[in-house]
């Protein structure tokens, strides 16, 4: 009875070494194996490290790119899936043929694809992602309208504000053997991206370029994205002695900024310098504060916009902090330029470089970050102008519950705001 029991115990146990090491050992039949290619994503590129993507994207599309970088496969995911933590988009050896290496690229939104191009106000629009399409030749547009407007620059449709984009930043490899033995691919969490700008301009990241697929084993691969749309809220308020010289009101001013940043490539740089776009607020409003007396009554303009990625094109140039007094001053910027005119005159009250003055909220810890590494990473900001005597006299940049006083200007703008 005993010598029974062994034998069975033994035999049960030779069973399960057998099924678990079968899936390393079949050639023929994997359908109970995983195989092919699992990819997941992150977006823990942001300035609070953190993985932010079942919360933000609710859209996504993954193209995959054979040796000669031709679309050879693609695959989308909703909001329903993307909801869910353990997402992740799957390949097998009949829709990616083993024994070649693949490029990975996505794009997202806060929507479908579908959905967002539904939306009224600017859309993204994707070329070159049909099949056998180059990689080279994949772009993505900012809608904007044809005719010029402001001093040749094309406006860009602020009837909504734009449905957030994020693009490819890195795609990173893990090795099979260092997963969990599992059937469940779900289960597994994405891997943390580590991509830093270093102070030559250079890229230190744990990414690859491509995935190589074995048959009759599975490759793992996080695709990591970069948030591209930017929130920008501004406010303008007077603090004077004269309750009567503090009531601002939207509609007296009109602000913009302008840049070149209408098109994104396969590698998410911007491809298009020609295509100069004027941004407008899409919400702006104006508040009061009644004083009782003692306390100064007051009013405030507020405007909010959204654009397109933004990047820090000369961040050694030393005259980025100048004032932009004029129109023939916005092209010697040479990056993203925010304007405030009277909306009357047009007269321009204040200008200057806009990633300068969002780079300089920088806290301590933070200017370890390469000025475009924390523009990539930062993505929603707040600018409080203050008027003085009848010129903005200083400005405040409000990150979080921060407050950063600008030091912002060399030369001196003495216009009246009146």
């Amino acid at each position: 009875m005993n010598v029974r029991l062994i034998i069975q115990k033994g035999f049960v146990a030779v069973l399960a070494a057998l099924a678990l090491s079968s899936c390393s050992m079949m050639t023929e039949d994997l359908s109970d194996c995983p195989t092919g290619l699992y990819v997941n994503f992150v977006y823990d590129y942001n300035i609070q490290q953190a993985d932010m993507f079942k919360d933000h994207v609710g859209g996504l599309t993954l193209y995959v790119y054979d040796e000669s970088d031709r679309l050879v496969a693609s695959k989308s995911m909703g909001a329903d899936q993307l909801s869910r933590y353990g997402s992740y988009i799957h390949f097998s050896e009949q829709e990616l043929a083993p024994g070649h290496s693949y490029r990975l690229m996505a794009v997202a939104m806060q929507k479908d694809w579908d959905a967002a191009l539904a939306m009224p106000g600017a859309k993204y629009r994707q070329t070159g992602n049909s099949s056998g399409s180059a990689w080279n030749q994949f772009f993505i547009d900012l809608d904007h309208q044809t005719t010029r407007a402001l001093h040749n620059y094309y406006p860009v449709n602020n009837a909504e504000p734009l449905d957030t984009l994020w693009h490819t930043l890195t795609t990173i490899i893990t090795p099979a053997d260092a997963m969990p033995t599992t059937l469940r691919p779900a289960t597994l969490t994405p891997a943390k991206t580590e991509y830093s700008w270093q102070r030559d301009g250079s890229i230190r990241t744990n990414g690859q370029e491509r995935v190589t697929l074995n048959h009759g084993e599975p490759a793992y691969a996080t695709v990591s994205l970069i948030r591209d749309t930017k929130h920008l809220n501004i406010t303008l308020r007077a603090v004077n002695d004269n309750p009567a010289d503090n009531q601002v009101v939207d509609q007296d001013y009109t602000v913009e900024i302008i840049d070149n940043n209408s098109q994104l490539d396969c590698q998410n740089n911007l491809s298009n310098p020609k295509d100069t776009l004027i941004y407008t607020p899409y919400r702006q409003w104006t508040t009061t504060f009644v004083g009782n007396g003692q306390v100064v009554s007051e009013s405030a303009a507020h405007y909010d916009l959204m654009f397109n990625r933004l990047l820090y094109k000369n961040a050694s140039v030393s005259d980025d902090q100048y004032a932009i007094l004029n129109y023939e001053d916005i092209p010697n910027a040479r990056n993203a330029v925010l304007l405030i005119r009277k909306k009357d005159s047009g007269e321009i009250i204040f200008g200057i470089n806009l990633p300068y003055i969002l780079a300089s909220g920088r806290t301590y810890q933070e200017r370890y970050y390469h000025y475009q590494e924390y523009l990539d990473r930062e993505y929603d900001y707040r600018l409080q102008f203050i008027i003085r005597g009848a010129r903005i006299d200083e400005i405040q940049l409000i990150l979080g519950t921060d407050i950063h006083i600008v030091s912002w200007a060399k030369r001196y703008q003495d216009e009246s705001l009146e």
